[in-house]
């Protein structure tokens, strides 16, 4: 039958997504999906081997997923820390992923002096970099905020932008910063950041009255 047939493509057309992902939650939720789809097309065309192998798949894909999800919500899983650009690191780091920083950020014009740098770990693995200058009267203004793809949709923004992230701390209670490439805008609307002119603002003391 025609729709057998289109639920069969239907779930390579998933797997392929999935693979071609960069986020590591992403690829298993679309293998995941294509793998249960696959399951179903083998039912129907009453194919065991295809129904075992992909069951299977789907048991790994939810195994991976539980862990995903479980690292998510422990507090120790980001850690945001502040880091010296004058050492070897940062510029390794820019150097390394200067296409896709490119891509997301395409109006970030490379390390400078007045830079102040804070690291994105996860697990103690660095994973992100905010590059941002201070101007004064508690606002800093973000020229870089980029984390790795396979750590993209885990929160880590959640960690920099927090009323109980380091900005509060080092004496900053309102961001700025651009977003000049359409995915880049959707990323700051969706941590809490508001168009403010030409750019975006956020304020972290406006988030903390809330919170609390």
């Amino acid at each position: 039958m025609v729709w057998v047939q289109v639920l069969g493509y239907a779930a390579s057309a998933l797997i392929v997504a999935g693979l071609l992902m960069s986020s590591l939650l992403r690829l298993r939720l679309l293998g995941l999906a294509g793998a249960i789809l696959f399951a179903m097309y083998g039912l129907l065309i009453g194919a065991v081997p295809v129904v075992v192998t992909n069951v299977t798949i789907v048991a790994v894909h939810v195994y991976h997923l539980q862990r995903i999800l479980r690292d998510r919500a422990r507090e120790e899983y980001f850690e945001v820390v502040p880091w010296r650009i004058t050492g070897a690191y940062v510029p390794r780091f820019l150097r390394f992923w200067a296409e896709d920083i490119a891509r997301f950020q395409p109006d970030f014009e490379g390390l400078r002096d007045e830079h102040l740098a804070l690291i994105v770990l996860r697990d103690v693995v660095p994973v992100g970099l905010v590059l941002y200058r201070e101007l004064g009267d508690g606002t800093a203004h973000i020229d870089l905020d980029y984390v790795t793809p396979a750590h993209r949709d885990q929160r880590a923004a959640s960690y920099v932008f927090d009323p109980a992230g380091p900005f509060p701390d080092l004496g900053i209670d309102r961001v700025t910063t651009t977003g000049v490439s359409e995915a880049h805008a959707r990323y700051l609307e969706r941590v809490g950041f508001v168009r403010d002119g030409d750019g975006f603002a956020l304020d972290l003391s406006v988030r903390e009255l809330l919170a609390g």
